[in-house]
């Protein structure tokens, strides 16, 4: 089980840890596989499952929190599905590395109604635990989709999006006109949108601030795009 914290087993495997009842739950009702779940609290029963009964010592040694959560699981990952058709709008994740951020930004689209995000190889693996509780169990509903760049610009064409990302130089967010078929980037609070993902930008959004702060956190820019975009369509 403390394998599982770890990339390399997470990949030989196929399965990753959730912890926590909310997060759980949330898996549970998706169409995510359940592979084992375990539980300190002899009166949680679950509908339709039945978890393993483990003492508080044998937690522990499961868990990789400080603070060790009741409730664990293991799920099978699952392989990503392609962009629905009709979706107006996707969220592309240029090599962002922190899980908070990953975790968060899942979590943000979901609210605002984003059905794919896709991202470029080296952003941060979906199944890192700090990602998976960042979630808050939004990862169980989100489609992720990892492609690569020359893969993304052959998807924009023959779907029709308009490319568009998070940059300092670009048109103001309040003035851009996000009622059209788009893809969102946003890149990493280190490096911005890198080269390769630049060239097959249409069009650079900037949003606007008076303070001396460098930059915006990767999760509050795509908040304010997603909430932008979500305006334009109610």
């Amino acid at each position: 089980m403390r394998s599982l914290q770890q990339k390399k087993f997470r990949s030989e495997s196929g399965c990753f840890v959730v912890e926590g009842r909310k997060g759980i739950e949330e898996g549970l009702n998706s169409t995510f596989v359940l592979h084992s779940l375990y539980t300190t609290d002899e009166n949680w029963k679950p509908q339709h499952v039945s978890p393993l009964l483990v003492s508080s010592r044998e937690m522990e040694q499961m868990s990789a929190l400080s603070t060790p959560s009741p409730f664990l699981a293991v799920f099978n990952q699952r392989k990503s599905a392609a962009i629905v058709e009709e979706e107006r709008i996707v969220l592309v994740l240029d090599g962002i590395a922190d899980p908070g951020n990953m975790g968060t930004i899942i979590r943000t689209a979901e609210w605002f109604g984003v059905g794919s995000i896709l991202c470029t190889h080296d952003c941060v693996e979906l199944y890192n635990p700090k990602v998976i509780q960042s979630t808050m169990g939004s990862v169980f509903r989100i489609n992720m989709i990892v492609l690569s760049e020359a893969e993304m610009s052959d998807m924009f064409k023959a779907s029709g999006y308009h490319v568009i990302a998070a940059d300092l130089s670009g048109s103001s967010v309040y003035r851009f006109n996000f009622n059209q078929r788009l893809a969102i980037v946003i890149g990493s609070e280190s490096h911005g949108v890198r080269p390769a993902m630049r060239s097959l930008v249409d069009e650079f959004v900037t949003i606007p601030g008076v303070g001396q702060a460098e930059s915006l956190n990767a999760s509050v820019a795509a908040t304010v795009f997603l909430s932008e975009s979500f305006r334009a369509s109610v």
